[in-house]
Formats: C-alpha cells, sequence, structure tokens
C-alpha cells in the first residue's frame, strides 16, 4: 500500500468519525428538545386507564415491542394483579427526564393514601406515531415517614 493510499484511508475514517459525531450531536439535540410533559402525558394516560380498569386504552400506551411480547389478554391479568396500587395511588409525581439514545426514562413517584411512597422508572421509546412506553420497573416502597432527604422548612 502506498503512502498515498494510507493518508487516503486515515482520511476517510476521520471523516466517517466526524460525520457520526455529527450525527450523534443532531440526534442528542432533538432529543433534548422533547419537552418533559409530552413524556409524562403518555405514562399519565396509562395510569388514568389503569385507574378506570380501561385496559384496552392502558395497552395502546405500550410501544409496539412491548405488545409483541406481551399480549392484550395477558396485559390485563397482570395489570389486574400488580401490587403497585397505581389506581389507589392519592397522587402522582414526575421525576427529571433521561435520555439514552431512542429511550427516555421517567422517574414516577406514586404517593399511597397510607403515607408510603412507590417509585417506579417508566422506560419510553420514540416510534413513528410518537412517544410509547416500553416497560415500567417498581423500586422498593419508601414506608410512611420515611425522610426523602433535604432540609425541611
Amino acid at each position: 500500500m502506498t503512502r498515498t493510499s494510507k493518508l487516503t484511508v486515515i482520511a476517510l475514517v476521520f471523516l466517517l468519525c466526524g460525520a457520526a459525531a455529527y450525527w450523534q450531536g443532531r440526534i442528542d439535540r432533538a432529543r433534548q428538545t422533547v419537552p418533559p410533559s409530552e413524556l409524562y402525558e403518555v405514562v399519565r394516560k396509562q395510569i388514568s386507564a389503569f385507574r378506570t380498569s380501561d385496559y384496552a386504552s392502558a395497552y395502546r400506551q405500550a410501544s409496539s415491542s412491548f405488545q409483541e411480547r406481551v399480549n392484550m389478554e395477558a396485559f390485563s391479568d397482570s395489570a389486574r394483579s400488580d401490587a403497585t396500587g397505581v389506581e389507589r395511588a392519592e397522587r402522582v409525581e414526575f421525576g427529571a427526564v433521561r435520555f439514552e439514545g431512542r429511550h427516555a426514562f421517567v422517574p414516577v413517584y406514586l404517593f399511597m393514601t397510607d403515607g408510603d411512597v412507590v417509585p417506579c422508572v417508566y422506560s419510553l421509546v420514540q416510534e413513528e406515531n410518537g412517544w410509547k412506553i416500553d416497560g415500567t420497573r417498581r423500586l422498593r416502597r419508601w414506608p410512611a415517614g420515611r425522610r426523602l432527604g433535604g432540609m425541611r422548612a
């Protein structure tokens, strides 16, 4: 391989890396322009559907990949027996959204009537027709009276 061809290959590699960095930067900037309220609304719609036992509407908020893994009947059965208490939550609050590629992670805090807090993380994915829920993960329940940190005035 001649010196010129080696330099050409190296230049092409740098050009390819630069193009990839530019494209990734555009994707990241596009994700940062998504208002968190848009993601909160998707989660809110599913929680509202659970509260009214409208499992078909809740299922429509799920991503296509989730729907390929779980059919409507299994989803409904799971929702009826799930112990998160979404339908019994007195209040729902959202945390700061974190983006990773085409996924967004939304912390959701379910405040129960007994004072306990059930933290969950909703994973959303951007599809052709908007953001959809790809999965949820329930974290350990915070018992009533447990300090969440910070100062109280």
